[in-house]
């Protein structure tokens, strides 16, 4: 009923938006309408991944799945106009029941009697049953849909659209790839440009309801709303999204914050910019209101009503002859409801600055922010635990953007910054290297309110030096970096093995090698190696974890790696192993298939961050264009 219900309503969207194409004022006849479809279709396989545990649900609930992603991408061009629309649906063929995840902790677990075991196994499947009510649900939805005329100066686009204002601090809206994530704004997004012959001004408005991607992969779960948490324009911006349903063990309920599988109520916003560019100097103001519906989530953030974020910045994009400078500073507001202690305003100043020379560069980056939060997306991290790092802002953090330990609340209270310099042999050779200095108040201690002592410090150190080299006349290239990280709490932490102050160790090596082999072949190699030592929150003893890939590229057509990863961390399987491989018959079809397994981590992305469970099984994927 779910999958007739979202096509249906995918339909008639298309149907309006293809009337509001109709209705546009006539186009120039020699205009021609161009058309690009894009067809990528997903098929997975989930086995036994390795990670039960005794009693726990969701170690078991995650095996032992098949589903098939598709995602059909529509654009439309004739002149000025847009037209993008963007399907996503999921048809799961194999998931687990909550008898069968009960039975499987059944099989895994000790009792002292066959009563014991029946009381146990009847819990166990209740707990199943709550934990599937939200995943593997078949769903076809209209992911992504835009209509926009664009022309040099002004842009005015309904439906989605991806927006940044400033560098992150008061409003980031985009894709990031890596992450598998694609956050928009859905609603009215205008750009107006002025020019003059000296000076340029930019204008930029939108308003409408957040907009992130419903479903994870990873997981099979999906993020559902509910009536009562899309009053007014919200019902008709979610009209044919997932929604949440009642199940034989969750109950509907009148209101989202009450209903077991409504992990979602849509965060309305507004917000702006101006930017006024004088020669070299570009001057820009930006300024966003968050305001929410039910709150899903206790925390700081998620229970905040209304978050007021703003920011002045500077931007000079010549210093001399080579260099450039960047500063912005902001400043933040949580409102929550009447009878929570109110928090003091936050802010944050950015400063980065670069210098390129022929032989040498140097970037420079710091930042000094006190409770300054990303604009957490309203999830219940309870019912939707997949979803938690949902953001609608990225403050930046100074560091290489696959940083992943800045732990808990790093960046909210921090003050720190680095420097990268490079020395550059000739174009394609140079050796660089970064030091890295922070001083933060909210990792190892929760720290909301930032407050500045010695006991909720965090000092840290970060520092790597590589090589990044061209070679066989400048088709081969090999990138090699070894860093290491230390980070040491204000006040002693107490461990099996007495005190410490060593709260974060690390040493790393990470390289990317591509050299060509024959005329058509090439050879990849690339891995990161860590050793980690991590006292609150880690193991006991320092781990080791990694990945290496070996890959061999055929042209442009084929390619073919495969890949072993480990961990030494007690509990968890040590070692891992994938093939995968790419084929290209043509420019418009391309096929990829993975095999194998996949330790479980933490990934960062300038910021964004997400868990992703460890994995064993198989997928395919292919991407037609036409």
């Amino acid at each position: 009923m779910s999958v007739r219900c979202a096509a249906h309503a995918a339909r008639a969207l298309w149907a309006a938006l293809g009337a509001g194409v109709l209705v546009a004022p006539p186009l120039k006849a020699d205009e021609q309408m161009l058309l690009q479809v894009t067809e990528s279709v997903s098929a997975i396989y989930k086995a036994d991944n390795r990670d039960t545990r005794p009693g726990q649900v969701g170690t078991v609930a995650n095996d032992h799945a098949g589903f098939l992603f598709n995602r059909t991408n529509l654009q439309a061009s004739r002149g000025a106009f847009r037209l993008s629309l963007r399907l996503d649906g999921a048809w799961f063929f194999l998931s687990p029941s909550p008898a069968d995840v009960a039975d499987e902790l059944v099989r895994i677990g000790a009792f002292p009697d066959a009563s014991a075991r029946r009381d146990f196994q009847r819990v166990k499947a209740t707990e199943a049953g709550i934990e599937l009510s939200n995943r593997y649900i078949d769903w076809i939805y209209p992911a992504k849909y835009t209509l926009s005329y664009v022309t040099r100066d002004i842009e005015l686009s309904l439906g989605d659209a991806n927006v940044q204002l400033g560098r992150g601090l008061v409003l980031s809206a985009r894709k990031i790839d890596e992450l598998a994530s694609d956050t928009t704004v859905r609603g009215v997004h205008a750009i107006a440009r002025l020019r003059t012959e000296d000076v340029r001004v930019k204008l930029t408005a939108l308003a409408g309801a957040m907009n992130p991607l419903r479903f994870d992969e990873s997981s099979g779960r999906y993020l559902g709303v509910h009536t009562s948490v899309t009053p007014g324009f919200l019902a008709l911006t979610e009209a044919g999204m997932p929604r949440a349903i009642a199940t034989d063990f969750v109950p509907e309920a009148e209101r989202c914050a009450h209903f077991g599988t409504c992990s979602y109520a849509p965060d309305r916003i507004v917000a702006g910019g101006a930017e006024l560019a004088l020669g070299t100097i570009t001057f820009g103001t930006q300024g966003s209101l968050l305001v929410r519906t039910d709150a899903l989530s206790p925390d700081i953030v998620r229970s905040a009503q209304r978050i007021f974020t703003a920011s002045q910045s500077v931007e000079v994009f010549r210093i001399g002859e080579h260099g450039t400078a960047y500063v912005e500073g902001a400043v933040q507001k949580l409102v929550h409801p009447s009878g929570t202690p109110d928090l003091a305003p936050g802010h944050a100043v950015y400063v980065a600055a670069t210098w390129v020379e022929p032989r040498y560069s140097v970037l420079a980056e710091g930042k000094h922010y006190r409770r300054f939060f990303p604009l957490l997306a309203n999830v219940s991290t309870a019912r939707a635990r997949e979803f938690s790092a949902v953001q609608y802002s990225t403050p930046p953090t100074t560091e290489e953007v696959w940083t992943d330990t800045e732990l808990e609340g790093f960046n909210t209270c921090v003050t720190g910054g680095r420097l990268r310099p490079a020395v550059h042999f000739d174009r394609t050779r140079s050796v660089y290297a970064w030091l890295g200095h922070y001083r933060t108040y909210a990792e190892s201690v929760a720290n909301e309110r930032c407050e500045v002592s010695a006991e909720n410090e965090n000092r840290v150190w970060d520092a790597a030096v590589g090589f990044d080299l061209g070679f066989a006349e400048r088709k081969g290239r090999a990138d090699l970096s070894v860093g290491t990280r230390f980070d040491d709490a204000g006040r002693a932490l107490t461990t099996s093995a007495g005190a410490t102050h060593v709260f974060y160790r690390e040493l790393s090596v990470r390289y990317d090698v591509h050299a060509p082999v024959a005329r058509e072949v090439g050879l990849e190699l690339a891995g990161v190696h860590r050793r980690r030592r991590q006292t609150v929150g880690g193991p006991e003893e320092p781990w080791f974890e990694g990945q290496h890939t070996t890959g061999i590229e055929w042209g442009e057509r084929l390619g073919v790696a495969l890949g072993v990863e480990y961990d030494t961390r007690p509990g968890i399987p040590s070692q891992y192993l994938n093939g995968h491989v790419t084929f290209r018959p043509s420019d418009a079809l391309v096929l990829g298939l993975f095999a194998g397994q996949r330790r479980g981590s933490l990934r960062c992305v300038g910021g964004v961050c997400r868990v992703y469970p460890s994995f064993e099984g198989a997928r395919l994927d292919a991407t037609l264009r036409f």
